[in-house]
């Protein structure tokens, strides 16, 4: 009786150590090909693999981002201090002070080509600028400072964001003040400034850009309201799931599914049927957002087909929706030639199953 007892001891504890390795293990194949994505000479790629690192929380992958916080590409540091904020490591914030603070020289008789680094060099300063918001990060707030006298407008305007994203309530103001502006681009900037800060108080001034003229400032409300979860404006925003533009269709269902509204389903389900494929994806992440689990076969059709954005949006989602038995379809794609869909279905398998193994 008592080494029947010892036997059964002995196999439960190689049991444990079997669901332990396996554990361990089972992720190997898909975790290799996000890593490896870290040490690619394609920017495009490298950035792929490091946000899928930040979105995974690989912190084996720290020491490799760290590195990276040194590439010469400034996307590729900036994409590697948030991806090491997001696993709980905060050293690249002071890069993306550095990225922000290094303005490029701009002179009148500078050639069109040192005037084109110019300009791109300032478009990776905004990018850190908006990360920095992101972030909250307060120690930023001088220099945020600073950088609002900079040349380049765009530069400004991130400032801007950050700042009033870290609380500076005259700013908020200001841009609820420049809804009203009579430049058309002008009301566009300051309704998606508005919805990324999230103030309230500028609610009554966005609704009114849904009837604005211009197209752009239009979407930013849509999108600007749903962000602020304004559900009084559901009946006017479910009347631009019915519009003859794409882009007006999906910028809604994705702002129904944030405003957290079950009202939004069946409209939301309407849009299963919708002629572009961009739209019914959105759709089905609001849908799964308000508690529904629908369109998850059209997803599954879209990575049989060969329309490389489509493929690379519906696996997005299904890092939230997947289930165990999507695994196949998405499997095959880890394989895929195209580097950048392969980590993307890497990082898609990795949380399905993290998913289902914590179910």
């Amino acid at each position: 009786m008592r080494k029947t007892r010892l036997d059964l001891v002995f196999w439960a504890i190689i049991l444990v150590f079997c669901a332990l390795f396996w554990c361990g293990t089972s992720f190997c194949g898909e975790l290799d090909v996000i890593r490896s994505g870290l040490q690619s000479q394609n920017r495009e790629v490298k950035i792929a693999a490091v946000t899928a690192c930040g979105e995974i929380g690989d912190k084996k992958a720290v020491p490799a981002l760290k590195k990276l916080l040194s590439d010469r590409s400034g996307s590729v540091k900036i994409a590697a201090a948030v991806a090491l904020h997001k696993i709980g490591d905060k050293s690249g914030l002071s890069v993306l002070r550095n990225v922000l603070a290094e303005a490029p020289l701009v002179a009148d008789d500078m050639t069109v080509v040192e005037r084109a680094r110019a300009i791109a060099k300032n478009t990776i300063r905004v990018q850190a600028a908006r990360e920095l918001g992101n972030l909250k990060d307060t120690g930023a707030v001088k220099l945020l400072n600073k950088m609002t006298d900079d040349d380049d407008g765009r530069v400004v305007d991130a400032c801007l964001i950050a700042l009033a994203k870290m609380g500076d309530k005259a700013l908020k103001k200001d841009f609820i003040s420049a809804l009203e502006s009579v430049k058309h681009e002008v009301r566009a900037k300051a309704a998606e400034a508005l919805g990324e800060i999230g103030d309230s108080d500028a609610v009554p001034g966005i609704r009114k850009r849904l009837k604005d003229w211009d197209q752009n400032a239009k979407i930013s409300a849509i999108t600007a309201l749903g962000k602020l979860k304004d559900t009084e404006s559901l009946p006017s925003l479910r009347e631009f799931l019915w519009d003859k533009d794409d882009l007006v269709r999906e910028r809604t269902a994705s702002a129904l599914g944030n405003m957290g509204s079950t009202d939004a389903i069946g409209a939301l389900e309407e849009l299963l049927k919708d002629p572009n494929g961009f739209v019914r994806i959105a759709a089905i992440k609001s849908l799964y957002q308000l508690g529904r689990d629908s369109g998850r076969d059209f997803l599954i059709d879209v990575l049989k087909r060969n329309e490389r954005d489509a493929k690379i949006r519906a696996l997005k989602v299904l890092d939230l929706v997947g289930r165990s038995e999507d695994l196949p379809a998405i499997e095959e794609l880890v394989d895929e030639e195209d580097e950048i869909i392969a980590i993307t279905a890497a990082k898609t398998v990795f949380l399905i199953k993290t998913g289902e193994a914590r179910k």
